[in-house]
């Protein structure tokens, strides 16, 4: 699992209207959540998807000014672990495809 904080805030607003789209979770929790210093969002980080969603989020978030702690199982980890994270599944992804058209093309 891989979970998102929020450390320091420069524009609330803009803050919780990024957090509301990217999260189901209504604004009191949202807020209950940073003023503690808990995830505001955990996801699964087999899941590309997910990792690619994050990674939009922790962008966009950055790009106010809102600072931002990314955790794993191993403990803090940062934004350029993350891309790495993602680029290997990418390449794991293009790796099966390619796999599944060679099988396929053999079996016509």
């Amino acid at each position: 699992m891989l979970d998102i904080r929020i450390e320091t805030i420069d524009t609330k607003s803009m803050t919780y209207k990024i957090l509301r789209k990217y999260s189901a979770l209504p604004f009191s929790q949202l807020k209950l959540r940073i003023e503690n210093h808990d995830p505001v969002m955990v996801v699964d980080d087999l899941k590309l998807d997910e990792l690619r969603r994050v990674r939009e989020l922790i962008y966009e978030l950055s790009g106010i000014g809102t600072e931002v702690t990314i955790k794993d199982s191993t403990g803090i980890i940062t934004l350029g672990v993350l891309h790495n994270i993602i680029s290997s599944y990418e390449g794991i992804m293009a790796d099966i495809e390619e796999l599944d058209a060679l099988i396929f093309d053999e079996e016509d």
